[in-house]
């Protein structure tokens, strides 16, 4: 279980078959971390799985051992990584309707100090990045929520929280794409769905992707929500 140092990365040993590669450049991780799997990936195919973490990539191989040569094979591929111009990949507007009545707005705006105008005005005024897929199926961790707008996670975790809830939490800005348990502050719900199965690309979202949000009143959330599974979704993209 022991890890090997690089320049750029730390290299553990998870069990038999799978490889965890820890980013070290704090810096730039999201950029290391596409370029990695990248290369990772054209280097062994279809030999394995890759999953992305926020700061690390896991490999799992199918059908090999994880053996030390094997791990030297792994350096080496990155051993002279460079990072190219990462090449934004879109870039979407999508709606909000926030409900400013809630309980968990309510909570977000006591707890920073500002008005429910202001913490959706900040909300709103940033432009976000994916940094990572996880937790549900093409639920993105976005990256660029305002510090003013920084808060932990609930003491006592939501029981159901709804799909499309936008949220936040540590940092982090997200959007629920199928309803769940979860433990972030719910700012508003957004009607597009980020995950539907008979889209020829059922997630919405690509890491590197930049998201902005605008709000809508109630009356357009509704129509908008009772559409959902008819939208062209090449209207909220690059707008």
């Amino acid at each position: 279980m022991e890890f090997k140092l690089d320049r750029a990365f730390s290299y553990h040993r998870m069990n038999e078959n799978s490889l965890l590669i820890r980013v070290l450049h704090k810096d730039d991780v999201l950029n290391y971390r596409i370029e990695t799997a990248k290369l990772i990936s054209s280097h062994f195919k279809d030999q394995i799985i890759l999953n992305h973490g926020l700061d690390d990539v896991l490999i799992i191989w199918h059908s090999r051992l994880l053996t030390t040569d094997l791990i030297d094979e792994v350096r080496s591929v990155l051993l002279n990584i460079e990072l190219p111009s990462m090449v934004q990949l879109n870039r979407w507007k999508l709606p909000v309707y926030y409900d400013d009545q809630s309980q968990d707005i309510k909570a977000v705006s006591k707890q920073v100090g500002r008005s429910i105008k202001e913490v959706i005005d900040l909300h709103q005024q940033s432009v976000y990045r994916v940094n990572f897929i996880g937790f549900l199926p093409g639920f993105p961790y976005l990256e660029g929520l305002p510090d003013e707008l920084s808060i932990p996670r609930k003491e006592t975790p939501s029981l159901k929280v709804k799909q499309g809830s936008v949220a936040i939490a540590a940092g982090n800005c997200g959007i629920y794409t199928q309803e769940s348990p979860g433990g972030w502050y719910v700012l508003g719900n957004c009607p597009v769905p980020l995950y539907l199965k008979k889209r020829d690309q059922p997630f919405l979202l690509s890491v590197n992707d930049q998201v902005e949000f605008y709000k809508v009143d109630l009356h357009t959330f509704k129509r908008l929500e009772e559409n959902a599974d008819l939208l062209d979704i090449n209207q909220f993209k690059n707008g």
